[in-house]
């Protein structure tokens, strides 16, 4: 499984059914449109909410035999609780468990005769853990873990129901505390996924975002942990996630279901290769039925067919990698003895004639090949868009992105210009408005 942490606690197999139980206790909100409010300040489209627990006996039996899971099997001899998310099913987890427990209070208690910040008593060098509903930066688990450590406990980690997936490790280690181990019951990305592809509850998106978004987005040279806060706000609009490395990373049967729950997927591999070898390859990939698989036209007509047919049964498209946008004309010419539009157009009728969808061109060539009305019913996906001002990187043959969608481009490929920005949805809405208008 996909996971932030080295352990999670619900089974894959149970996870939908404790989301839906969720659901039932009221204890979990759900919004498509990501209206809901956060305590950051931000949106999201799933809130967590233990607290109203306490409405519901059912609901603290149930959540007190959950964690019971994680506590028993750690070991720990007591449990910490931080107030107030799961104050309400401490008592029930203590007996539920067998085991005592602290209660750290976030602001010290004015006026006592004792200890205004803990409620409780412990031994020095227990084993214990700390109990809190979910976790998103860590910020709120600072002091709390601090205090543990000055009364001399052992802490073992931090259980949570939930890991919300948002950078909780760098801002801990930013403020020196390596080694706290996270122990997630799921991730919010396995809640998502209940939702959208087990309940029926959430859509990945709508048909007509679908229908209207041109935008594929590379996902080049990050961890899924970087990727997720990119294309978790970006699930309801359309985009196309384009991968190749993260998919050797994570395997195609972890990553591409994981990944599905936010777009369609283009599997960006490239294949070349004998055709039986292509063939093996789509045959793996036709079981999770990608958007797109690409190819390089340079494999030859036969090779293009195999793939063709090894994934004819699935609405997967073959898209044939004509000339790289990173070779200029004068390279061209020295590996191809032919200059980049001629090549191009060579692979374009090799491709077309053994049954690819689709073409991946530069922006150069668009207005060529729309220009043969054998073309006419093939996808031309265009990469080596940049935003005017934007470093071209290794990109030669390159264009905006209003020029490639100007000159005939289905879909435009954005990568660094998005992943690497200060702020990536700022630069994926800035690139939707210059395509749109």
């Amino acid at each position: 499984m996909i996971t932030t942490s080295s352990y999670s606690w619900i089974p894959r197999a149970l996870q939908a059914r404790v989301v839906q139980a969720l659901l039932n206790f009221n204890l979990l909100k759900v919004d498509n449109t990501r209206s809901l409010p956060l305590k950051s300040g931000g949106k999201t489209d799933i809130y967590i909410n233990l607290r109203d627990a306490r409405n519901n006996p059912a609901a603290l039996a149930f959540l007190a035999k959950q964690y019971a899971v994680p506590l028993r099997q750690l070991g720990v001899s007591r449990f910490v609780e931080v107030p107030s998310a799961v104050s309400c099913f401490a008592g029930p987890l203590a007996i539920e468990t067998n085991l005592p427990y602290l209660t750290i209070r976030e602001t010290p208690k004015a006026g006592r005769v004792g200890d205004a910040e803990v409620i409780g008593t412990s031994r020095f060098g227990e084993n214990v853990v700390t109990i809190d509903d979910v976790i998103t930066d860590g910020e709120s688990k600072i002091a709390p873990h601090r205090k543990v450590q000055a009364l001399g406990l052992n802490n073992l980690g931090l259980v949570v129901l939930v890991d919300r997936q948002q950078g909780w490790q760098q801002h801990l280690a930013a403020a020196g505390i390596t080694n706290l181990p996270v122990y997630p019951g799921m991730t919010l990305h396995d809640v998502r996924r209940c939702l959208i592809n087990d309940l029926g509850i959430m859509q990945r998106c709508t048909p007509a975002a679908e229908d209207s978004n041109r935008i594929v987005l590379a996902l080049d040279g990050l961890s899924w942990e970087e990727i997720l806060p990119v294309i978790d706000p970006l699930r309801t609009s359309g985009v196309i996630l384009k991968v190749n490395d993260l998919l050797f990373d994570q395997g195609m049967h972890h990553l591409l279901p994981e990944l599905s729950v936010y777009g369609r997927v283009m599997v960006d591999l490239k294949s070349h290769d004998i055709p039986n070898t292509v063939t093996n390859t789509c045959t793996r990939l036709a079981a999770h039925n990608p958007w797109a698989v690409t190819v390089h036209a340079s494999g030859g007509p036969g090779m293009i067919g195999a793939a063709c047919r090894a994934l004819s049964r699935t609405n997967t498209r073959v898209l044939a990698v004509t000339v790289l946008t990173t070779m200029d004309s004068l390279a061209c010419t020295k590996i191809y003895g032919k200059s980049s539009k001629n090549q191009v157009m060579r692979f374009a009728e090799m491709a077309r004639n053994a049954g690819a969808h689709g073409l991946v061109c530069s922006p150069n060539e668009l207005r060529m090949l729309r220009g043969r009305s054998e073309f006419d019913n093939m996808l031309l996906v265009t990469p080596g868009v940049r935003s005017p001002g934007v470093d071209h990187h290794d990109q030669s043959r390159t264009d905006t992105p209003q020029g490639a969608i100007q000159s005939g481009a289905d879909f435009i490929v954005v990568g660094r210009e998005v992943l690497h920005a200060e702020d990536p949805l700022a630069a994926f809405a800035r690139i939707q408005r210059d395509i749109t208008t």
